[in-house]
């Protein structure tokens, strides 16, 4: 994976590098310890993201909440 991260423009990036034996492909995003890095070092991706798994989560937990059988102190752990 190789990112960078000067504003440098597209027509000078080539889309490979190599060490020795090792070949690295030039990539867009990559995702690193939960958090989305970006070629232009843009967090609009990374923070749609987290907005996306943060709504999902409130509605799959949200039929817990509104159960009356279920205690408050339950429902707070």
């Amino acid at each position: 994976m190789i990112m960078e991260w000067k504003n440098s423009s597209k027509q000078n990036r080539t889309g490979q590098l190599t060490v020795k034996n090792y070949t690295f492909e030039r990539v867009e995003y990559s995702k690193c310890l939960g958090v989305i890095l970006s070629e232009d070092n843009n967090r609009q991706i990374d923070l749609q993201e987290r907005i996306k798994n943060a709504n999902k989560t409130y509605f799959i937990l949200q039929k817990l909440f509104r159960n009356k059988n279920i205690s408050k102190t339950l429902k707070l752990r």
